[in-house]
């Protein structure tokens, strides 16, 4: 059951893999990566600290 979940996982990764290996140079990439990143982080923290 669990293996069948990971093999699941591991098809549904494999094509952004691919595609992260061919783009790996580009900076636009990196700074959607960076912006999208940030963005989990402040939305995450503002939840978290809404009572204050």
């Amino acid at each position: 059951m669990i293996l069948s979940i990971i093999d699941k996982l591991n098809q549904w990764v494999e094509p952004i893999h691919t595609w992260i290996d061919a783009n790996h140079s580009n900076p636009l990439m990196w700074i959607g990566f960076i912006l999208l990143g940030l963005a989990v982080f402040f939305l995450t923290y503002g939840a978290l600290n809404r009572n204050e």
